[in-house]
């Protein structure tokens, strides 16, 4: 009879960033993360909401290009070296989902969202019509055909739960539909890397709330809409 591996949380954690995303009312919280055991987390005490049981939050990749979604238990007992104004969250397998560029939700716009696309070298500006958006990247549609590969930055505003939130965020072009008056083309969020000393790719922590601010909203407008 086969064993069942037994659950690590340090290895299916393997590749996972410094920070903690606490996931609140507000918005995230960026928390860091001290400390990963075989089956629990050591992370910064939320200082801007109310603690809970559950905890749920996300932990990105040191590359930026995925998210762990965690979902634990707050320990009322620390460890005895744990550090000060920190909590013990327990993690069991069921509470780990790892996210990627492929499966980020995906929020629609109908109508969609006007948009802005400026290039570099003193191009005009082009107005374009956001159809949908993830946090790896979106689907706009123009009325002038672009080059193929082209890199821009891409800025529109988005209204959620009455708020109205500012995107701005280098993209590129990965493939392009041609329509009957236009053209609709898929972009991916263009996030820079630094390689490490050990040879791995990390994102910088601006990338990285970029993308987890991303995730949040069109969470948010999911359960909005």
């Amino acid at each position: 009879m086969d064993q069942k591996t037994p659950f690590d949380l340090r290895e299916m954690l393997i590749d996972a960033h410094a920070h903690f995303f606490f996931l609140q009312a507000k918005g995230p919280q960026r928390l860091r993360l001290w400390e990963i055991h075989e089956d629990s987390l050591v992370v910064d005490r939320p200082s801007a909401a109310a603690m809970h049981k559950t905890v749920v939050g996300l932990i990105p990749t040191l590359d930026g290009k995925g998210v762990y979604e965690i979902e634990g238990t707050v320990e009322p007992d620390a460890l005895p070296d744990q550090t000060p104004e920190t909590i013990r969250v327990h993690v069991s397998p069921s509470g780990v989902r790892k996210l990627d560029r492929r499966n980020y939700p995906r929020a629609h716009f109908a109508p969609p969202i006007v948009a802005t696309i400026a290039f570099k070298g003193g191009t005009p500006p082009l107005a374009a019509r956001v159809v949908n958006l993830s946090a790896g990247g979106l689907r706009i549609e123009t009325d002038r055909e672009l080059p193929a590969d082209s890199a821009f930055r891409l800025s529109f505003e988005v209204e959620c739960e009455d708020e109205i939130h500012e995107i701005v965020r280098e993209a590129q072009i990965l493939y392009t539909f041609p329509m009957e008056a236009g053209f609709s083309y898929g972009a991916k969020f263009v996030s820079r890397t630094t390689t490490m000393a050990d040879g791995k790719r990390e994102a910088p922590l601006e990338e990285i709330e970029k993308t987890v601010d991303l995730l949040d909203l069109v969470n948010r407008l999911l359960v909005w809409k």
